[in-house]
C-alpha cells in the first residue's frame, strides 16, 4: 500500500490533483493534500508517506526548502518538483536534493502518473536491494566474527537461550563448529602489564593480537570460541576436536591428559603474550561441562574464581580443574537473567513481568524449596525493585503497597516459595495501580499544555511547535493525543482558529485578510475555503447576517 502527498498553495490544483486522477491504478491507495510546507510536515510527521509532489513558489517555506527537510528526516522518501517555470537554477537545485522528477505547470494528467509510478518503481527497487539475500549474505560473511562474539556473549550472560532448537540454527549460520553435548572447558584471559607504548586506543589491537596468539597455540587440537564481557576479560570457550561430541563421559586418564595440555598452551600464551607483545597476562581455566548446560553459570563461577584466586596479583595462573568438587553454593540463576524483574516492570511490560516471576518461583521451588537463603535472596531483589521504582513516582511506599509494606519492615523472612509468590503478586499488583494513575496524571497534563498553547497561539501553531513547548516527538504526541482524546491535534487546532475566527468576526474590525493572517493562514483564499467548509458560509456571509 502506497501514500501520495500532493502540496501546491493553488488549493483548487491541489484537489483536483489529488481527487480527480486514478491513482489507484498505479497503486496509490491513499492520497494527501496540503496547501503550504508547513502543513506538508505536519502530514509527514503524522502518516508515512512514499511520494511526495510539490510546488517550488509557495509562500513561507518553498518546495525546495521543503524537500531538503524531506531528505534530511525521511531519506527515502521519493520527492517530484512542478513549477511554472523553466528556470535552469531550480533544476540544479533540484538534482542537488535528488528529487526523483522535475516536472513544468501544466502538467499532464499521464506524465504526472508516469513520474509518480516512476518513484514508485525506483523505492521498490531501493527496498529489494536493502534487504537482497545476495546483500545479507555478503554482509553476514564480513560480519561472522563479530557475530560470533555476541552470540557467545549473550550465552554467558543469558541473554541468548541455550535451548538447543534456536541456539543451533544460529551455530550453524554463524558457523561455530561446536554442537551439543561437546566437553568444553572455559580459559578467562585478563591483561595486566603493558611494557611496549601502548596507549588506551590500542587496547583492541591488543586483544585481537592476544586471541590469534591463543588460536595458534590451541588452534590444533581444540576449537577456540571467544568473547570480550562486560569487565574487560577475554572470555576463550575451548572444545577438544579429538572427543567424541556425545553425553558419554570420557574416560579420566583422557580428561587428565587433556588438563595438562590446556595448562601447557597457557603457560605458552603467557610467555608469547609477555615476549612479542610486551604485556602482562593472567589466565584462569575452568573444570569441563558439556556444552550448552550450564554455561552461564560456569563463566560467572570462573569470573568469581578469578577475582577470588588472582585478585589484584597479575601474571598469574590458575586451574579449577585441579580442585575437588566442593558441592560449592550456586546463584540463583533465573533471578539475574536479563531482562531483569525490575527492568520489565519499569518498562511497564506486566505480561512479561508476570513470566519473569512465574520462572523465578519455577526455579526456587524445583531446585532451591528448602533453601530459605534462595528465597531470602529473591525477596531482596524483588523487594529492592518494587522499592526503588515506587519512590521513582515520588510516591511512598507504604502508601502503595499498604500493608505489604510492614511485610518489609517486620524483618521476618520469608519461610516459603508460596508465601514469596504471594507477597510478590500483590506488591506488583499494587505498583502498576501506581503506575496507571500518574501515566493517566501525565498525560491528562501534557493534554492541558497542548491545548494551552493553540489556545494561545492559534495562528503559530504546529505539530512542531507543539511538541517543542512540551518536549515530546511529534509522532509520540500526536498518538496520545488522538488516544486521550479521539481527536488528532490538527483538527483540534483548525477547531480552535474557526472558533477565534467568529469571535474575531463578531468584535474586531479587522477586514478578512487580517483575520486571516492573525489566525496563521498566509493565503485569505484558502481561510476563506476553510471557513465555509467549517460553518456552510463565507465569512462575509456570516458578517453580513449579523448586520456588520
Amino acid at each position: 500500500m502506497h501514500q501520495l502527498l500532493i502540496i501546491d498553495d493553488q488549493t483548487a490544483l491541489a484537489d483536483d490533483l489529488a481527487d480527480m486522477l486514478p491513482w489507484h491504478e498505479i497503486g496509490v491507495d491513499i492520497v494527501h493534500k496540503a496547501y503550504s510546507g508547513r502543513e506538508a510536515l505536519e502530514l509527514l510527521y503524522e502518516h508515512s508517506i512514499d511520494v511526495v509532489v510539490t510546488d517550488i513558489c509557495m509562500p513561507g517555506m518553498s518546495g525546495l526548502d521543503l524537500i531538503a527537510e524531506i531528505k534530511r528526516n525521511w531519506k527515502h522518501t521519493k520527492c517530484i518538483l512542478l513549477t511554472g517555470f523553466a528556470d535552469f537554477e531550480y533544476t540544479k537545485q533540484a538534482l542537488k536534493l535528488r528529487s526523483s522528477d522535475y516536472l513544468l505547470k501544466p502538467v499532464e494528467d499521464e506524465e504526472l502518473m508516469s513520474s509518480v509510478r516512476k518513484a514508485l518503481d525506483e523505492l521498490e527497487q531501493e527496498w529489494q536491494e536493502i534487504i537482497s539475500i545476495q546483500k545479507i549474505n555478503y554482509t553476514l560473511r564480513e560480519q561472522l566474527p563479530k557475530l560470533r562474539e555476541y552470540l557467545l556473549r549473550d550465552l554467558i550472560t543469558g541473554k541468548q537461550d541455550p535451548a538447543i532448537g534456536p541456539l543451533s540454527t544460529k551455530l550453524q549460520l554463524y558457523e561455530v563448529p561446536i554442537t551439543r553435548g561437546a566437553s568444553y572447558s572455559m580459559m578467562l584471559l585478563r591483561i595486566d602489564t603493558t611494557e611496549g607504548e601502548y596507549d588506551q586506543s590500542d587496547e583492541t589491537l591488543i586483544e585481537y593480537a592476544l586471541t590469534n596468539i591463543a588460536a595458534e597455540l590451541f588452534g590444533p587440537r581444540m576449537v577456540l570460541w571467544h568473547c570480550t564481557d562486560m569487565h574487560g576479560f577475554i572470555v576463550c570457550l575451548l572444545s577438544d576436536k579429538s572427543l567424541p561430541n556425545t553425553m558419554e563421559p570420557t574416560k579420566i586418564s583422557d580428561e587428565e591428559e587433556l588438563d595438562v595440555w590446556i595448562e601447557t598452551q597457557a603457560f605458552q600464551l603467557q610467555r608469547a603474550a609477555k615476549s612479542y607483545l610486551k604485556v602482562g597476562v593472567s589466565v584462569l581455566t575452568s573444570k569441563r561441562g558439556q556444552f550448552p548446560q550450564n554455561i552461564r553459570t560456569m563463566y560467572q563461577s570462573s569470573l568469581a574464581s578469578f577475582r577470588h584466586f588472582i585478585g589484584r596479583d597479575t601474571e598469574l595462573f590458575i586451574s579449577l580443574a585441579k580442585d575437588p568438587n566442593r558441592g560449592e553454593m550456586q546463584q540463583l540463576n533465573e533471578l539475574y537473567l536479563t531482562p531483569t524483574l525490575g527492568l520489565l516492570l519499569e518498562m511497564g511490560q506486566w505480561e512479561a513481568a508476570n513470566e519473569k516471576l512465574a520462572a523465578i518461583l519455577k526455579e526456587l521451588e524445583e531446585e532451591w524449596r528448602d533453601s530459605q537463603e534462595h528465597i531470602l535472596e529473591a525477596y531482596f531483589a524483588i523487594a529492592s525493585s518494587i522499592s526503588s521504582l515506587i519512590h521513582r513516582t515520588k510516591k511512598w511506599l507504604a502508601d502503595t503497597i499498604g500493608e505489604d509494606f510492614y511485610t518489609v519492615t517486620s524483618g521476618q523472612p520469608m519461610q516459603t516459595v508460596d508465601e514469596l509468590r504471594n507477597w510478590s503478586e500483590r506488591v506488583i499488583a499494587s505498583y502498576r495501580r501506581s503506575v496507571s494513575s500518574v501515566e493517566k496524571d501525565s498525560r491528562n497534563s501534557i493534554i492541558r499544555k497542548v491545548q494551552d498553547y493553540i489556545a494561545q497561539n492559534p495562528g503559530t501553531a504546529s505539530l512542531q511547535t507543539i511538541s517543542s513547548s512540551v518536549f515530546l516527538n511529534p509522532s509520540y504526541l500526536s498518538k496520545i493525543y488522538k488516544l486521550e482524546t479521539g481527536e488528532g491535534i490538527s483538527e483540534y487546532t483548525l477547531r480552535v482558529r474557526m472558533e477565534k475566527a467568529i469571535l474575531l468576526l463578531e468584535q474586531s474590525p479587522e477586514k478578512i485578510y487580517e483575520i486571516s493572517n492573525l489566525l496563521g493562514y498566509q493565503k485569505p483564499s484558502y481561510f476563506i475555503h476553510l471557513f465555509k467548509k467549517h460553518y456552510g458560509i463565507t465569512p462575509q456571509e456570516y458578517r453580513n447576517k449579523l448586520g456588520l
